[in-house]
């Protein structure tokens, strides 16, 4: 018989692979659009994900901390749900959570994680919650501070606030990163630059501009080492892609 803890971890992983499965089927009626999470990617990696390509399945460990910061993104939203429902007549913002926001002129799709909608100034907040282990902590709050920032989490959240502005037909929006530290429970605010609204806009309209002519299923024609293959350096060392189709290139 086999232990209880293997037993747990053997039936939590095929829940925790359920579930995954559950939330893809959130965009089956986009197929062919860009997630606005992978916002900052590599050309090629988003070129075989819009072919409905799937990278390796991830293992046990790696879906547990997936869903760790799943866990605190839906009690963070559910704890503003009910503080709105309590004060909604001494409150000017109007919330949204897990706000689908459809860009057809950039072919991307995704869900937000809040905004705040304040009708009488004719402005938006968007805020996107990113859970952090301790170096990455060190490394965006501590003092010797990484110099380029969170680029891609910039980018996504850059994407979100044009996605909302042109629901609500504004201009005005701002925007921040929501950081929780899961070692030791810390939350901070990151303010960022709305020039990463223009920033996001950028690189999806290379996105597009650069895979609107590949032909290949594959994407062989997006040589590793060409502009956008990959965005970052350390992106190959973290892709499923890359044995699959990027190896010894």
């Amino acid at each position: 018989m086999k232990k209880l803890g293997n037993i747990v971890e053997e039936v939590y992983g095929d829940w925790l692979r359920f579930q995954n499965d559950e939330n893809r089927k959130k965009y089956e009626e986009h197929k062919g659009m860009f997630s606005a999470s992978s916002a900052g990617t590599c050309f090629r990696k988003q070129h075989l994900k819009r072919q409905g390509l799937d990278e390796p399945p991830l293992d046990n460990r790696v879906m547990r901390l997936l869903r760790l910061g799943t866990i605190v993104h839906e009690d963070i939203q559910q704890s503003l749900i009910d503080y709105f429902k309590l004060n909604e007549q001494t409150l000017e913002e109007k919330l949204f959570i897990e706000q689908k926001i459809v860009i057809p002129e950039l072919n991307v799709v995704g869900h937000l994680d809040i905004a705040l909608h304040n009708e009488k100034q004719d402005s938006v907040h968007v805020y996107d919650i990113k859970t952090s282990a301790s170096y990455k902590w060190k490394m965006k709050f501590g003092r010797k501070r990484e110099k380029n920032g969170s680029v891609n989490y910039n980018l996504q959240v850059g994407t979100y606030a044009f996605g909302i502005g042109e629901k609500l037909e504004t201009t005005n929006v701002d925007m921040s990163l929501l950081w929780y530290n899961k070692d030791n429970s810390q939350l901070r605010e990151e303010i960022i630059p709305n020039e990463w609204i223009g920033n996001a806009i950028e690189y999806w309209e290379e996105v597009n501009e650069t895979l609107e002519n590949v032909e290949s299923k594959n994407g062989d024609e997006l040589v590793p080492g060409s502009y956008g293959v990959p965005m970052m350096n350390w992106e190959c060392r973290y892709c499923g892609f890359r044995d699959l189709y990027c190896k010894g290139i």
